[in-house]
């Protein structure tokens, strides 16, 4: 199927994010809604992880790894639509059979406030004997929608707040607990899984130092989102019902089976120094660096909800690729919204955009790259970079229509300077 349509100044998302059931799901439902197609696949990949559960898992730095998965829809008011990207997940989950049914309408909560607000509902703490009192998720299993993810940061600001520990230790390895009440709370074993929305505005103002010294934000996979298009009517779903059918077979196997680790089989392990050193090289310093810290981890994470999802025992060179294209995607994100990778990749965004067409670009073409939100100064500053390290030519066209003032176009003289994660994503998609 046709990659899903997106605003050209989003960052890049690799066609290998797509593969598998879950994948070609969102492709089908996409030219029906206004949803970004990248976050509704990474809600519905962590949706799929939650009710998966945690039998099955990586192992990476001395860690086990289940498929857990907690995206960060990042998106502008309205704009973003972070709402409808939920919706459509949510719609596309409850057609994974009878569990997924079940799990949807009684193991997804609502809103965080506290450390013992998300250990409460695990079963955390003393036993009521009243049946209305009992727990949501006894047994740890649950999905939690936080649709206003800065007020989790303002809590986890907070002097004295267990919000960001707990969070950390549920993301970490399902134990957590709190000792400072007469009462401790203490839960063993729980799989959490979380879906959170917020700005960029939003998430720049809150964030604070602490929290990333702390690593509660790395937890998260960062999705840019943002409306690809407008529909004035309601469209009906594509049909999903086939590949509904086998991602509810996928649920009911990760959940039975007694499969422990999944280890990458001999063509992927092959494969996996050339995509821990990319993701290795490019990990910035400073507050970036702190952002998207846990490269490895997460894509071994994602490649594992693939290879559940394709009902497969181990991870093969595809759901290793998957993976890694929707981590890439989440990284680029983070250097959208933080400035000090934003200045760094606009430049780098400009010098692959003049590249990939040989024709060459006008000013108009690379003012919409940016959607028109970087002024005449910064787009000539970034020319003049290009044009100081020679890697550009500029030539003026009359218009063929009479006088008038000619059109600059901007041609790429250089070496393709588009390293790393992309570019061995690129290698291997032309190898497949």
């Amino acid at each position: 199927m046709d990659e899903p349509k997106r605003a050209p100044h989003l960052p890049r998302i690799h066609p290998f994010a797509w593969e598998g059931e879950i994948g070609q799901s969102v492709l089908r439902i996409a030219p029906t809604t206004e949803a970004d197609p990248v976050a509704i696949l990474a809600s519905s990949l962590a949706l799929f992880g939650a009710m998966a559960g945690d039998r099955s898992y990586v192992w990476m730095g001395g860690s086990r790894h289940p498929a857990r998965i907690w995206p960060l829809i990042v998106g502008k008011t309205g704009a973003g639509r972070k709402g409808t990207s939920w919706a459509e997940a949510r719609w596309l989950a409850q057609g994974w059979g009878t569990y997924a049914e079940g799990y949807m309408r009684n193991r997804v909560n609502f809103g965080v406030t506290s450390g013992e607000g998300l250990l409460t509902p695990l079963g955390a703490g003393p036993r009521s004997d009243n049946p209305d009192e009992q727990p949501a998720a006894p047994d740890g299993k649950m999905m939690v929608i936080e649709t206003e993810f800065a007020r989790v940061l303002s809590n986890a600001k907070r002097e004295g707040s267990n919000l960001g520990p707990v969070l950390r230790q549920l993301w970490d390895d399902g134990d957590a607990g709190i000792m400072t009440r007469a009462t401790p709370l203490r839960v063993t074993g729980a799989h959490v899984a979380m879906i959170a929305h917020v700005t960029p505005k939003e998430l720049r103002m809150r964030l604070a130092e602490s929290d990333l010294a702390g690593g509660t934000l790395n937890r998260y996979l960062l999705v840019f989102s943002e409306r690809p298009h407008l529909i004035a009517h309601e469209q009906p779903h594509a049909d999903v019902a086939a590949q509904a059918e086998w991602l509810g077979k996928a649920v009911d196997r990760a959940r039975d089976a007694n499969n422990g680790l999944v280890q990458r089989n001999r063509d992927a392990e092959e494969m996996w120094p050339e995509v821990y050193g990319a993701l290795s090289a490019e990990e910035p310093d400073g507050q970036l660096g702190s952002v998207i810290a846990r490269g490895p981890a997460y894509t071994m994470r994602l490649a594992l909800a693939y290879a559940l999802a394709d009902g497969a025992r181990s991870i093969e060179p595809r759901h290793l690729l998957s993976g890694l294209a929707l981590w890439h995607y989440a990284a680029e994100t983070a250097k959208l919204v933080f400035p000090e990778g934003q200045r760094n990749d606009d430049l780098h965004r400009l010098a692959a955009f003049l590249a990939d067409v040989p024709a060459g670009r006008t000013r108009t073409e690379i003012s919409a790259l940016f959607g028109r939100n970087r002024d005449a100064d910064a787009i000539d500053a970034m020319l003049r970079e290009l044009d100081r390290h020679g890697h550009l030519v500029v030539t003026r066209e009359q218009p063929r229509n009479g006088p008038g003032r000619p059109t600059q176009r901007f041609f790429w003289s250089g070496t393709v300077h588009d390293g790393g994660v992309w570019a061995l994503l690129r290698r291997y998609e032309k190898t497949n």
